[in-house]
């Protein structure tokens, strides 16, 4: 009988005690444990610290020598940096005195083409049109391929990358981080950059000079045909100016072919028909234009028109020119293949500039305008070709005497008078403040 009571408590015990136990541990299916190596975290990857409470040891560094783009740009750079993250940064050139230690292990923000290894790795990846930012482990690296490029990459860092990389009043970047991006000038958006108010600026590359020589001493209108480029030379000691047109081949920028002389008097401006492979010159005297031959640069006629004109531009893919007129009809001035006017804007108004030609593409009308005494740049009015609506203005920095512009696709070309013909490449780009 005792035996039997034991055994019914046994049986109860064991009763209550799997009822307790939940039905996944009595199937088998409960969840395991984890174990110590799957709750570990990932270690923390170093990082590099450019501020922590306000302080910094970091300094800004450009190429010794640099100047223009590359000077001005890094100037303001590191006063942005200065006025938002720390004011201990300061700027300095590449230059290393053989006196003083290496700047190896130095904590340094290298902006463009330096001497140091890494700004020179980062140059021979960067084979494609944009920009990288590279973080070592006591440098940031920041090139580009064009001031569009490096402008981009600047505003990239201090808009996106520090907010992004800040806590508690420090700022760190994961060593190894990099930022890799395509960007061609191409790509920037002038009218919503000009829309916006941003700073829309031109640099710009010599690639042709033709001296002021046999009387011809000044330069005026240009135009191109995609293949050759076509300037002007003025000689302006007759009753009326008589001019010399040059064919510049623009493979290697070299004159290949000149006019004879012809009265074109002020020829202020001249543009390329693709239609009639004439170039439409504007004398700015009687009303007159000038069309000219391409292939010959002979003349075939002078038109007078009902207006007159200063600057001209053939609008691509639409059989239109593009004017800047004068007299019944001012302003910039669209007109069909016939030179009968469609419509007419008002240009913005300006004192300290002084107007020249222009350039027409599908969607904008390019002015430039020469600097009078004490300002150190020239502008370009850029318009909407569409509407005639004046979008804003756009800084190229020398005193050089704007003429005219051209461009091949998405390439833009100022020619200048200095000293004769210049011809230069333009790039714009939004400037970094």
């Amino acid at each position: 009988m005792k035996k039997i009571i034991i055994f019914l408590l046994a049986a109860v015990f064991l009763f209550v005690l799997i009822s307790c136990v939940p039905e996944e541990v009595v199937n088998g299916t409960a969840p395991q444990q984890a174990t110590e190596a799957e709750t570990t975290s990932e270690p923390t990857a170093p990082e590099l610290v450019l501020v922590d409470g306000r302080k910094t040891d970091f300094k800004v560094v450009r190429a010794e020598g640099a100047k223009g783009f590359a000077f001005d740009t890094a100037t303001a750079f590191n006063k942005r940096l200065r006025d938002q993250i720390s004011p201990d940064f300061i700027i300095t050139d590449d230059w290393v005195s053989p006196k003083k230690p290496s700047p190896e292990k130095d904590h340094e923000i290298l902006l463009f083409e330096t001497n140091r290894a890494e700004s020179l790795a980062a140059m021979a990846d960067l084979n494609f049109h944009g920009y990288i930012i590279r973080v070592t482990d006591c440098k940031i690296v920041i090139v580009g391929t064009s001031p569009a490029a490096c402008s981009e990459a600047l505003y990239h860092f201090v808009d996106t990358l520090i907010p992004e990389h800040t806590k508690e009043g420090k700022i760190s970047f994961p060593i190894g981080l990099e930022v890799k991006q395509e960007f061609k000038a191409s790509d920037l958006d002038i009218a919503k950059a000009l829309r916006q108010g941003k700073p829309l600026c031109a640099d710009f590359n010599v690639l042709f000079n033709y001296p002021k020589k046999d009387g011809f001493t000044a330069a005026q209108g240009s135009a191109t045909d995609g293949v050759h480029a076509y300037v002007v030379m003025m000689d302006s000691s007759g009753e009326r100016e008589v001019g010399r047109i040059v064919k510049i081949d623009m493979r290697t920028w070299e004159a290949v072919q000149k006019s004879e002389t012809m009265v074109l008097d002020h020829a202020n401006d001249m543009t390329y028909d693709p239609a009639t492979k004439q170039l439409i010159v504007t004398n700015m005297y009687d009303n007159l234009i000038s069309i000219i031959d391409a292939e010959t640069l002979t003349l075939v006629e002078q038109k007078k028109l009902p207006y007159g004109t200063y600057g001209a531009g053939y609008i691509d893919g639409s059989e239109k020119y593009a004017f800047l007129g004068y007299g019944s009809v001012g302003g910039l001035v669209i007109t069909d293949k016939d030179f009968n006017v469609v419509r007419s804007t008002p240009l913005d108004s300006v004192t300290d500039y002084v107007g020249q030609g222009m350039d027409a593409d599908a969607k904008y009308a390019y002015v430039p305008l020469s600097p009078k005494s004490g300002i150190d740049h020239n502008i370009i009015q850029i318009y909407d070709i569409t509407s005639g609506d004046f979008l804003g203005n756009a800084i190229v920095k020398t005193t050089m005497e704007s003429e005219s512009m051209f461009h091949v696709g998405n390439d833009i070309y100022m020619h200048f008078n200095n000293q004769g013909s210049k011809i230069a490449k333009l790039e714009f780009y939004i400037r970094f403040e």
